[in-house]
């Protein structure tokens, strides 16, 4: 069963990692046997949330996006199939900060009671283009970002690791400032595979928009007290 990290031994334990010259490597997990490969493999964090077990089915990852399941049910249904499987490696769940049926403190405990280590901001509205009207109206109607700060803050006061996925410098400043432990910059979806995504961006580019996010981050938050890691 998967060991339950306080946060400063979550910290520790990356940290540790980065002394010893080595990338920290989250893989996402839709169901007990990929979560095992991933740990032989030596990954640092198992993440579980929508996508993941979307991937599972045969689907993409922005199948989370998509009104066609709900992300704390579904996590809350398959955690036990990677928890189970999992020996030391630290898990984290993401949750879907616009759902308003969610009774927050309890569905984070409920999980940690099971061996959940951290949470992030998975699936999230970052994903949809900040200046198109969809967007705009979700952030009208209170169903945007500030909503996923909102949900992270309170994992955070709660004592649990967080992550917080960003898109844009102002996204970067807003995870900062919610005390996060990690910055996740987001640079596009990954490619490759069977239903992995054609249109990203090259290297270059995403070295350059990871570094233009992680400065916006140490501008809210001078201590730099935060792990950073690039998504795509």
């Amino acid at each position: 069963m998967a060991n339950k990290y306080s946060r400063a031994e979550f910290n520790a334990r990356l940290r540790q990692t980065l002394k010893q010259g080595k990338p920290i490597i989250i893989g996402g997990a839709g169901d007990g046997f990929t979560a095992k490969l991933e740990e032989k493999g030596g990954v640092d964090i198992i993440g579980i949330y929508n996508s993941g077990r979307f991937r599972h089915f045969g689907a993409g990852s922005l199948s989370g996006l998509m009104p066609i399941g709900r992300n704390q049910d579904m996590v809350m249904d398959y955690a036990p199939e990677v928890l189970s499987m999992v020996k030391h490696t630290p898990v984290i769940a993401g949750f879907c900060a616009q759902d308003s049926r969610t009774l927050w403190e309890y569905w984070f405990n409920t999980l940690a009671s099971m061996g959940v280590s951290g949470f992030m901001n998975f699936p999230t509205v970052g994903l949809i283009d900040a200046s198109s009207h969809y967007r705009k109206n979700l952030e009208e109607s209170g169903l945007g970002y500030s909503k996923e700060i909102e949900v992270l803050k309170i994992a955070h006061d709660l004592g649990f690791f967080t992550i917080g996925y960003c898109f844009t410098p102002a996204e970067a400043r807003m995870v900062a400032e919610a005390k996060v432990d990690m910055m996740a910059c987001h640079v596009g979806l990954t490619a490759g595979g069977l239903i992995g995504a054609e249109s990203v961006m090259t290297l270059d580019q995403s070295v350059k928009v990871t570094k233009e996010l992680i400065a916006a981050a140490r501008k809210a938050r001078p201590k730099g007290d935060f792990l950073a890691i690039t998504h795509g």
